[in-house]
């Protein structure tokens, strides 16, 4: 069986673990060990507040360091800083408790980096002293070596074949204990810095609390939908039936003119229900959304708004009908906000995406103030767009300008075939 890891590689008989790559593995593990506590000797003296975030940088090189040793890759523990949360990256970092986990990470690499560096300086100077040890007794035909205090060797022409036999000894043994120190550093390393099975709990019940909520906001959805057609739709539908009734009445005692009246009455009374239930299902899903994406459904609502809106597309893709609909009513959400609490002249909308997240930016002029926890609507999207494994953050200072960002992740291509197409690509493929 073929040793994935350098304990597994451990476990082989001797022949096949010196045959392996593992103890080349092990020896670069002890080399970059060795000169990372060299240079954290060199850093950490002049430069001992920043502890923390050195440690958070070897953190990300021993991520990468500790595929020589084999096994899965360790996940990093921090969590996404947003983009709009840049300027406070360091204050995330500081209150974080991988931050200093990644601390004590780099204390154990100094201490562990020092024992490798002594224990591949012995093996380096032992492994000198037989090289040089051979070219000396051919030249010289008799050395005497003074390794430490009384401790001598004699080596004569005789005598050639010891450090030749001593070295081949050597080697093997030394390939055990950088193996040995590199798996154990390895393992120290690796169980600091991987993420703690509590963090992942608090994060899962964090999801767990957002699903919840997006439960009930459709149920909350649900039975305001019932409502609106209990009251609305069904009332004007109702009151056609009384209409109809009326002309059928009219139509029975020949009177031409309430007839017409009847009629006319009628057709009102459809175009109310009709209207009654477009305003019903717009508050469910807009169709052009669906057909055309999330830049020409806001073209639509800016057609109804009463607060003018700039919108710029600067290639925003097509997502999934989920992610779709959290953007479509973030900036629904905006609107109806700006137009209540604000004196801003309009709002300016910018879609954009990278490769990692779709992006949607509401931003206008009012006087700011907004609070995230005291906004019903805005508290509901954020918890639709923590469900989709988005982000809604709001930069409102007082005095204004306020700007609200919403995230959404890209969603991988070939799950829906208009995925990962832009706005302006959709609508070409849409016109072809």
């Amino acid at each position: 069986m073929r040793a994935r890891t350098i304990w597994e590689g451990l476990m082989l008989p001797p022949w096949r673990f010196l045959a392996s790559r593992w103890p080349w593995a092990a020896l670069m593990f002890a080399l970059s060990s060795a000169l990372i506590a060299v240079l954290l000797v060199a850093l950490i003296v002049p430069t001992l507040l920043l502890l923390p975030l050195w440690g958070i940088l070897l953190a990300a090189v021993d991520r990468r360091r500790l595929r020589l040793l084999g096994g899965q890759r360790v996940p990093s523990g921090h969590v996404q800083v947003p983009r709009a949360e840049r300027r406070n990256w360091l204050n995330i970092r500081l209150t974080e408790p991988a931050t200093w986990r990644e601390t004590l990470s780099l204390l154990a690499n100094l201490l562990l980096g020092a024992v490798s560096l002594t224990v591949l300086f012995f093996e380096g100077l032992f492994l000198a002293l037989i090289i040089v040890a051979l070219p000396l007794m051919a030249s010289r035909g008799e050395i005497d070596i003074n390794l430490f205090s009384d401790a001598r060797v004699v080596l004569g022409p005789d005598d050639w074949w010891r450090p030749v036999l001593v070295g081949l000894a050597a080697l093997p043994v030394a390939a055990y204990v950088n193996a040995l120190l590199a798996a154990l550093h390895g393992r120290c390393i690796r169980w600091l810095i991987a993420p703690r099975t509590a963090e992942i709990d608090e994060r899962v019940a964090g999801l767990t609390r957002s699903r919840a909520a997006i439960v009930d906001a459709h149920e909350h959805e649900r039975r305001r939908i019932e409502r609106d057609l209990h009251d609305g739709v069904q009332q004007e539908l109702v009151a056609i039936a009384a209409r109809l009734g009326l002309l059928e009445l009219e139509l029975a005692g020949g009177d031409r003119e309430a007839s017409g009246a009847a009629l006319a009455a009628a057709q009102t009374q459809t175009e109310r229900a009709l209207q009654a239930l477009r305003e019903t299902v717009r508050g469910i899903h807009p169709a052009v959304l669906s057909d055309r994406g999330l830049a020409a459904a806001l073209e639509d609502l800016a057609g109804r708004s009463a607060m003018p809106l700039l919108i710029e597309d600067r290639g925003f893709p097509r997502l999934s009908p989920a992610a779709e609909a959290a953007a479509y009513f973030f900036v629904a959400e905006a609107v109806t906000n700006a137009a209540k609490h604000t004196a801003a002249s309009r709002l300016e909308i910018v879609l954009g995406a990278d490769e990692r997240n779709a992006t949607v930016v509401a931003r206008d002029r009012g006087h700011g103030g907004v609070d995230l926890a005291r906004g019903s609507g805005l508290r509901g999207l954020s918890e639709r767009a923590d469900a989709l494994g988005g982000r809604l953050t709001v930069d409102s200072p007082a005095g204004g300008p306020t700007v609200l960002l919403l995230e959404l992740p890209m969603q991988r291509a070939g799950a829906d075939p208009r995925v990962a197409m832009t706005g302006e690509e959709h609508r070409a493929h849409s016109a072809r």
